[in-house]
């Protein structure tokens, strides 16, 4: 799915692009990644438990396992960033964000953002579509 297409799709937690017509933010963020030929971990049913308790941490948690930190965004770069419900994720396209503001995805200039940190993948596999191996 093209990046353009994502920009005012609905917030639904547990939601997927492609199959509901709906994103929570790791599920945009995965879509933006996977038009940039990068893989990602799949979700699992724990990370979801925890959304819902209100633990954000847990985008920090996978962020700095799939990824490494980086001073300056660039392609496959995937933001950490304050919002209104605590932690959340954003990817960046085309010189700014794509994240959710309420209930809505936008994309916003790189100043739009509460940015905690950036993280771009750890390894080169994750470019060509093949998950990292933890290390």
């Amino acid at each position: 799915m093209h990046p353009y297409e994502l920009i005012g799709m609905k917030y639904r937690l547990g939601a997927t692009p492609e199959k509901h017509g709906a994103a929570d933010c790791l599920s945009l963020a995965k879509a933006v990644l996977a038009f940039q030929g990068v893989a990602t971990p799949e979700p699992t049913r724990d990370w979801y438990r925890r959304i819902k308790r209100g633990d954000t941490s847990i985008f920090k948690e996978e962020l700095e396992s799939w990824g490494q930190k980086i001073e300056a965004p660039t392609i496959s770069t995937v933001a950490l960033c304050h919002g209104p419900l605590g932690l959340g994720m954003a990817s960046y396209f085309e010189d700014g964000f794509i994240h959710f503001s309420g209930s809505e995805a936008i994309w916003s200039p790189l100043e739009g953002l509460q940015i905690v940190g950036l993280y771009a993948p750890k390894c080169l596999n994750a470019l060509h579509k093949q998950p990292c191996k933890r290390l």
